[in-house]
């Protein structure tokens, strides 16, 4: 690109600290980091949505399509203010954007307990939640991180995200814990609790930026890249976005889906969950391993790899039925490409655009994946309540996953210089 690097008296010395130092120094953001994510509006509330499909039908008689299309309250809200997040934690720092947000958050959750036989009660406080929690977002959390690593970048990113991964492990027999025992409504609360319990403490005393409270061990950051405005005009933008927008319809769609997939294959309920259960595991594999490739390989083409491969995993659930062994196999390539994804985004934006305005610009990405990742669990229940089976909405994601494929695959290389 035409224009000069913007740069400051910090590069020489953010380019030669090594690794190993770049941990020592930012472990601790990283623990904060993984713990505001993972407890975040996309960490704990998408992976449990599911667990409380099925006790909220039960008891109000709503359908799996109307209560899987919450997750478009998700979208709505990334999409509309995940770029106001990121101005935000541009201009405050994601500090107190984070800490702020998780009080919301937990108030959202509790408010989620008190609905009524209303389906709209249910959209009411579940949006309510969204929004008062919209500061937990991954924008704020990557942020960070982009700023405090570079040789490492891609693992460090890759252990901040494995968050939603010991989320997605955790959470669901929680939950499910809680509503077996309890009823839904304490469900609810006790997750407000665990934001409060080990959230809130962790994310006040760990997370400190570069520029933030403790200066003495922040890293230097470049802030070189492009303007929000340039970065709309140039063709990577767009692919990024659209291609994970296909990508996280296919990958939502399966996760909010996959118990009833399993079970309504063949397989029993609980082997069903137990079989979705190792979806967190595999989300961490897929956060490490993507983190380690792209530090090492072409970050455009290790994305091509691992979607193609989910792709493959749709096809493994139409022939799976009752099998255990075909079941495994799809859930851990699902979880592989649920891993990576998130990344990702965070690792091309900061590197296709750089860091000036990271926040913004990765927020508007984050809305394109949003709004996948708010239309796959609606489109695929639709599907299955016109067909009354999964094998359409199967094929769809698979389709998601090529299409995502192929976009991101030609982003084409870096930048050397950053418009300005």
């Amino acid at each position: 690109m035409a224009a000069m690097v913007a740069t400051d008296s910090n590069a020489g010395k953010r380019k030669s600290m090594s690794k190993t130092e770049e941990f020592r120094r930012g472990w601790s953001l990283i623990l904060a980091a993984a713990t505001g994510v993972g407890l975040g509006i996309t960490g704990l509330t998408f992976y449990t949505l599911g667990i409380f499909i099925g006790p909220l039908t039960q008891e109000f008689g709503w359908s799996r399509t109307s209560l899987a299309s919450a997750t478009i309250l998700t979208t709505l809200t990334t999409l509309f203010l995940g770029p106001v997040v990121g101005r935000l934690a541009d201009r405050f720092g994601g500090r107190t954007v984070g800490l702020v947000s998780l009080v919301g958050l937990a108030a959202g959750l509790g408010g989620l307990s008190l609905i009524g036989a209303d389906l709209w009660s249910f959209y009411l406080a579940f949006g309510v939640a969204m929004v008062l929690g919209a500061g937990t977002l991954p924008i704020v959390w990557t942020r960070a991180v982009n700023a405090g690593f570079d040789n490492a970048r891609g693992l460090a990113l890759g252990l901040t995200l494995t968050g939603t991964g010991v989320v997605a492990i955790l959470a669901p027999p929680y939950t499910q814990w809680l509503i077996a025992d309890h009823g839904w409504r304490i469900a609810y609360l006790g997750q407000a609790a665990l934001v409060l319990v080990i959230g809130l403490p962790l994310v006040w005393l760990l997370f400190h930026e570069v520029g933030g409270v403790k200066q003495a061990t922040a890293i230097p950051v470049v802030r070189s890249g492009m303007s929000a405005a340039v970065a709309r005009r140039s063709r990577q933008f767009w692919m990024l976005g659209v291609g994970f927008l296909f990508a996280s319809f296919a990958v939502s769609a399966l996760i909010v889906h996959l118990v009833s997939i399993l079970s309504g294959g063949g397989m029993e309920r609980a082997s069903a969950v137990w079989a979705a259960s190792l979806l967190g595991f595999a989300i961490i594999a897929g956060r490490l391993g993507v983190g380690v490739l792209v530090d090492r390989f072409y970050a455009p083409a290790v994305a091509f790899g691992i979607l193609a491969i989910a792709a493959g995993a749709c096809f493994l659930l139409m022939l799976a039925g009752g099998s255990l062994p075909l079941a495994l196999a799809a859930v851990v390539l699902i979880g592989l490409a649920a891993g990576a994804e998130v990344d990702l985004v965070a690792y091309l934006a900061s590197r296709y655009f750089g860091l000036r305005a990271y926040g913004e610009i990765y927020g508007w990405q984050l809305g394109f994946f949003a709004l996948g990742a708010g239309l796959g669990p609606m489109g695929v229940g639709r599907l299955y309540d016109a067909t009354g089976s999964y094998t359409v909405g199967l094929i769809a994601c698979a389709i998601g996953f090529a299409v995502g494929a192929v976009l991101i695959g030609l982003l084409g290389r870096y930048p050397d210089r950053f418009e300005d």
